[in-house]
């Protein structure tokens, strides 16, 4: 009998980088790059937002074994919005050895660099590392950044029995490390009432931006307590994190994007409402 083939490990990478055209007061792009699986579009950017780039995996999720690197760098005095396309799903993993995705977001002096994520959806038996690194050259840069995981699909009915997810962060700004914060989820952990609790999804939102005290008060009376969805926002030093826990994906989900939409317009004073690719 013939084996059956292993999965081709994809080993996709995305880069976008902006420039500030001074001539005309524009943001243009300056760098592209992307290989398979990755691929970057960029629509025409709705009345209000900047130039606008969206990452899409065209191979319909990422499997045990998949590295991903994705990069965006906006250079000094830019202005950008980058967004996922959809949800990412996380496969299965036949084997021990996870996929890995590196992320890393750059904003010059000046800059605002917004990245809005869509869910991460983690299969039944998935294993994910995820490593996210912001670096800010200036204390005038401008960041807003997140992620949302989801663990099963409970439209279908999927509970997650074996899932290994880890997360890091590390926020620089100007060359120092100003936080760092590491996650780690087993199948115990996720029932236990010192882990997740039994939540089905997470989210956390970082923003470097605007009187960072100012926000977090006004952010704080619309925040969900609920059976299916708390969070929280508090500062750590230079920076304003949001973090949300739920039982309901779709609660959560409505809840970070309602946060998010308050919090583009009050600390990059764009819009306070989603791109057209975002759902609620």
């Amino acid at each position: 009998m013939t084996a059956a083939p292993r999965h081709q490990r994809a080993r996709g990478r995305a880069r976008t980088a902006f420039r500030q055209d001074q001539a005309a007061g524009v943001t243009r792009l300056s760098d592209l790059y992307q290989s398979h699986p990755m691929r970057v579009l960029f629509p025409r950017p709705a009345k209000g937002d900047p130039i606008t780039a969206v990452l899409a995996t065209v191979s319909g999720g990422i499997a045990g074994g998949d590295r991903i690197e994705i990069e965006i760098d906006g250079g000094e005095g830019t202005e950008s919005l980058v967004l996922a396309q959809a949800a990412e799903k996380i496969y299965r993993a036949p084997d021990p050895d996870p996929a890995r995705i590196a992320f890393h977001l750059q904003a010059g002096p000046g800059a605002g660099v917004e990245y809005l994520p869509q869910e991460t959806i983690l299969f039944d038996g998935a294993r994910l590392h995820r490593e996210t690194v912001v670096d800010i050259a200036a204390a005038d840069g401008r960041v807003l950044t997140g992620e949302i995981a989801v663990f099963g699909r409970g439209a279908m009915g999927e509970t997650v029995r074996d899932c290994a997810f880890r997360e890091t962060w590390r926020v620089r700004i100007a060359g120092r490390t100003v936080w760092r914060d590491a996650f780690a989820l087993t199948p115990d952990a996720r029932e236990s009432r010192f882990g997740l609790n039994g939540a089905a999804a997470m989210g956390t939102i970082v923003c470097a931006a605007g009187d960072l005290a100012t926000l977090r008060d006004a952010l704080r009376p619309h925040l969900p307590q609920s059976d299916a969805v708390t969070a929280a926002v508090g500062r750590v030093g230079p920076l304003l994190l949001a973090r949300f826990l739920g039982r309901d994906p779709a609660a959560l989900r409505k809840a970070y994007y309602d946060t998010w939409s308050r919090l583009r317009q009050a600390a990059l004073h764009r819009p306070a409402r989603l791109p057209a690719l975002i759902h609620c």
